[in-house]
């Protein structure tokens, strides 16, 4: 019974979970802070939309496609003439957050509780907190490079003081086999299909095979059968198929098959022929409450 309550919140909770509403960005300015050793070196850069290839001309194009909506930049530099660059990124909602943050974390990497999740390399240290993705690097700092890091990013979480958790979504995905850090969300153009829209998808590896399992959330039932029926289209061999709730198979010409479920307005499945998808989109389905 327990169990069974557990699952029908996790049900209800991702039910809100694509979209929730976007947040208001506030004054950039004040999410940075004093930091002991260290002065502001120049005024907080702001840039938009429109303008963000001056700051990061070739990465820019992955951040809009991300919901990027504000970017506030501030130099720091310390007694020793050590630099520092603070980088806040607002995207609006947790979940555009994590798009571009998951989109750039590493599989290999030395994370950190900081924020809803982060990851520290020499000279670098990036997290996501609420709708916001920070991005800090630093220059010749030494030894004690690392701890200037740690403690300016402490202190723009303090600041941001925002909502602390990895998407609710997540959650469907089994443990067992899961790759770690594997999770990423696609706003749109998933599995390189334009009409399949949003989508959070894992990494799993189980006796010696690699397949990637995922979860999407449409606007209804009508949609989700629309978007199937595009799908099926694709697969030659699969030419009359009906598409009704239940299960599903598509051999998809450029990703291969396919195994799918369509209860409502979700959709949830695995790329691959792997026998343990099966088995782990049962679970999947459990855990969404179907």
């Amino acid at each position: 019974m327990k169990a069974r309550s557990k699952n029908m919140l996790l049900a209800a909770l991702l039910a809100t979970a694509l979209p929730l509403a976007a947040a208001t960005a506030p004054d950039m300015v004040v999410l940075f802070p004093d930091l002991p050793g260290w002065t502001r070196d120049g005024d907080v850069q702001t840039f938009r939309p429109d303008n963000l290839y001056e700051h990061i001309n070739g990465a820019a194009e992955n951040f809009l496609a991300c919901g990027f909506e504000l970017l506030a930049v501030q130099n720091y530099v310390s007694e020793n003439r050590q630099a520092l660059t603070a980088e806040i990124y607002f995207h609006g909602t947790p979940e555009n957050a994590f798009a571009i943050y998951s989109s750039e974390k590493p599989l290999q990497g030395d994370y950190l509780a900081l924020g809803s999740e982060g990851y520290i390399e020499e000279g670098v240290l990036n997290f996501i907190s609420d709708a916001y993705y920070v991005k800090l690097n630093g220059f010749d700092l030494g030894e004690a490079g690392a701890g200037a890091l740690r403690r300016l990013g402490e202190r723009i979480a303090q600041a941001i003081n925002g909502r602390n958790a990895l998407p609710t979504a997540l959650a469907a995905f089994p443990v067992r086999g899961k790759v770690a850090h594997s999770e990423r969300y696609f706003l749109g153009n998933f599995l390189g299909h334009d009409f399949l829209g949003a989508a959070f998808s894992a990494d799993f590896a189980l006796n010696g095979g690699r397949f990637k399992l995922f979860v999407m959330k449409t606007e209804g039932a009508d949609d989700a059968r629309a978007r199937l029926q595009r799908w099926v289209a694709l697969d030659k061999g699969g030419v009359g198929t009906e598409v009704r709730p239940g299960k599903l198979m598509i051999n998809d010409p450029y990703n291969g098959p396919v195994q799918l479920h369509w209860q409502g307005d979700r959709i949830w499945g695995g790329v691959g022929s792997d026998e343990e998808i099966a088995t782990l989109l049962k679970e999947m389905g459990d855990k969404l409450g179907q």
